[in-house]
């Protein structure tokens, strides 16, 4: 229920492409050593937001591995761009989801966001495995059995804060209507974006041909430019 039906078929579509091309799947584990980079983030803020000394432990003990797997993933990619072991820092950004959802649809949204990570980096294991590159089938095999065991506990603690066995459901609605909204406003401004370049690049050359005949009828005065202001006043001086 937290899952949408087209998402396993994409990540499948999606995996196999990239697992083709060493530079390709490089830039695929670096957006996902951010992305895990900025789920540690958020998982922090919400340990500091929680009383619970039990609850603020689990979400700590998660970020430790969130920051594990970015690492993890940015080591690879630096191997598959032929530099070692090197591991450049992780920049991503990160939201405060506890804040802005509140615990019971925070949980919601980890659950959904695991079980997804969970469909999507087997596809990933099984794409690098058929193409020959066992090591980075071996880093997604070891992440998503952890990814596995993430998905668990957000479910159980919805139950054990609400003490309802429907509020689960409820939240998921939530997170999956805000999930969409959030990803429209996120395309809009890309589109807007592209859209905008696109526009400014048409739009330079086009105006090129005025600019040159503006300067053709106005020409630009060159050297000491005297304002009318100053000729005024020096007149009213010489007169006095």
């Amino acid at each position: 229920m937290f899952q949408s039906g087209l998402h396993p078929y994409l990540a499948q579509l999606n995996a196999k492409w990239i697992a083709r091309h060493p530079e390709t799947a490089a830039r695929a584990l670096d957006r996902f050593a951010k992305a895990e980079q900025g789920s540690m983030l958020t998982l922090r803020w919400a340990a500091a937001r929680v009383d619970a000394v039990e609850r603020r432990a689990i979400y700590l003990e998660q970020a430790l591995e969130e920051q594990r797997h970015a690492g993890l993933f940015s080591k690879r990619a630096a191997e598959l761009r032929g530099q070692g072991e090197t591991v450049a820092p992780v920049i991503t950004d990160a939201e405060d989801l506890f804040a802005r959802l509140g615990e019971i649809r925070f949980l919601a949204f980890l659950h959904r966001g695991e079980r997804r990570a969970v469909v999507e980096f087997a596809y990933y294991r099984a794409a690098f495995e058929r193409a020959g590159d066992r090591a980075t089938a071996a880093l997604f095999a070891e992440i998503v059995e952890e990814e596995r065991n993430h998905q668990d506990y957000p479910l159980a603690l919805i139950t054990a804060l609400s003490n309802d066995p429907k509020a689960a459901a409820r939240a998921a609605r939530f997170v999956t209507a805000w999930e969409a909204w959030r990803g429209f406003r996120r395309l809009g401004r890309f589109l807007a974006e592209r859209c905008y370049n696109f526009c400014m690049w048409c739009l330079y050359p086009l105006l090129a041909p005025l600019c040159l005949w503006v300067r053709l009828v106005r020409p630009e005065p060159r050297g000491l430019v005297v304002t009318t202001e100053w000729q005024n006043r020096k007149s009213l001086e010489g007169k006095a």
